[in-house]
């Protein structure tokens, strides 16, 4: 991974690392979630409907949090209780049939539709999302980015050379957030979320980073770049191992949750990181 985090003193570093510790302990829990997409994935105990789960999920999280959650919701309500086994025995027929008519702001029918027939191909080709992931994976500090690319282009397989509003392209430079809050998901184990993946250890996941996310990094000294792309999650993620080394992400949720809940306000946010001395 190429890129520097910005300058941060030892006494930054345990500083934050206090606070941020602070606000794990109090909002990294369940009665926080609602209305996180996360709690459509969490419910599945099963590893396989968590997979397809989230992908749904995370693809489908841009927009209004309560609007992200329902469209969530029509999907995965329309395939059942066993999501994974409904997607591997449909027919495209079938497929089409819960697609049809589907709308979440730029995002149509036909985007959900490819994105259902190229998860479910991979699912038979490789078992499960897991394994996919991991072939891309090599011995190279930034494995996650290795198997990102290759889970990339085989849900992006149907679209073909179409664009899709639910699959970025980490080609392109983009901030991919969507891409790297799943893997957060199926990586990370704790009170929020649900983990089930051993193919990567938590100290390889990279920061989901969008514009609410880049907004506190810059304010709060861990991103210079004034653009929330790759080149901005770079940063994001090395600042955030330098306060965490073993779990970079481990913060993303208490962190987001202030300027998203009408009770956790950002002004809040950085009045606890502001250092007195």
């Amino acid at each position: 991974m190429k890129g520097s985090a910005p300058d941060l003193s030892c006494r930054r570093i345990a500083f934050l690392a206090d606070r941020f510790e602070e606000m794990y302990r109090c909002y990294n829990r369940p009665e926080y979630i609602e209305p996180d997409p996360v709690s459509t994935v969490r419910v599945y105990p099963d590893l396989l409907n968590r997979e397809v789960a989230g992908v749904i999920a995370s693809s489908l999280a841009y927009g209004r949090a309560s609007q992200i959650v329902r469209s969530i919701r029509r999907v995965l309500g329309a395939m059942g209780e066993n999501p994974g086994g409904f997607l591997l025995e449909a027919d495209d027929e079938r497929v089409w049939e819960i697609c049809n008519g589907f709308r979440h702001r730029f995002t149509d029918s036909r985007d959900l539709y490819e994105l259902l027939v190229s998860m479910r191909n991979s699912l038979k080709e490789w078992g499960s999302l897991e394994n996919l992931f991991a072939s891309g994976m090599d011995d190279s500090p930034e494995k996650a980015l290795g198997g990102l690319f290759r889970l990339s282009r085989a849900l992006r397989s149907a679209s073909g050379e179409r664009n899709n509003t639910l699959l970025p392209d980490p080609s392109l430079g983009s901030a991919c957030k969507r891409y790297h809050l799943f893997l957060k998901w199926m990586v990370r184990e704790d009170a929020v979320d649900p983990g089930g993946w051993s193919c990567m250890s938590p100290a390889d996941l990279m920061v989901p980073l969008d514009t609410h996310m880049h907004r506190i990094c810059t304010v709060l000294g861990l991103v210079r770049r004034m653009n929330p792309d790759m080149g901005a999650v770079v940063e994001a993620t090395l600042s955030f191992r330098k306060i965490c080394p073993a779990d970079p992400a481990r913060y993303d949720f208490s962190l987001t949750r202030f300027g998203i809940r009408s009770d956790l306000e950002m002004k809040d946010l950085i009045g606890r990181c502001e250092d007195p001395c």
